[in-house]
């Protein structure tokens, strides 16, 4: 790792530990929590390279997992990987998903084309997976065990 590098996650590591610090003082402890755990968990998976990825959550969080959690999250996710500035964006409902937020490049923001484009992607990644849950489930039903 060159001099550059260093630099960079250092910059980022230092904006993010700031932002942290302004976010305790926003929000409650609980949600806070459910942050951090969710924060860890896409740090590992396939959304860290550019994928999507279906966030594991049980009822009581799901209900903690409002419109505006979900735009600190994607901050956050933003300032852990990403080198350049990125934004929140509202895409609205897809059929997987309502009121679908992204994090995108700020000089693509206001890009209808881009959004449009980014916005099938999501969709056709959820349909992929559903189509995947669903052949799974058939195959363990034809093995004889419950899916």
């Amino acid at each position: 790792m060159d001099r550059d590098e260093r630099h960079d996650r250092s910059e980022r590591a230092e904006r993010l530990t700031q932002y942290l610090t302004e976010l305790q003082e926003r929000i409650d402890p609980r949600s806070l929590e459910l942050l951090m755990r969710l924060l860890r968990e896409l740090s590992t998976s396939p959304a860290v390279r550019g994928g999507t990825y279906e966030l594991g959550m049980g009822p009581e969080e799901k209900e903690l997992f409002t419109p505006a959690l979900q735009a600190e999250l994607l901050v956050l996710f933003g300032l852990l990987t990403s080198q350049d500035e990125r934004v929140v964006v509202d895409l609205g409902d897809s059929p997987h998903a309502k009121g679908m937020k992204v994090l995108v490049p700020q000089d693509r923001a206001d890009d209808p084309d881009f959004l449009l484009r980014h916005k099938q992607r999501v969709a056709a990644d959820a349909e992929q997976r559903e189509r995947d849950r669903r052949e799974v489930e058939g195959i363990a039903r034809a093995s004889g065990m419950e899916p």
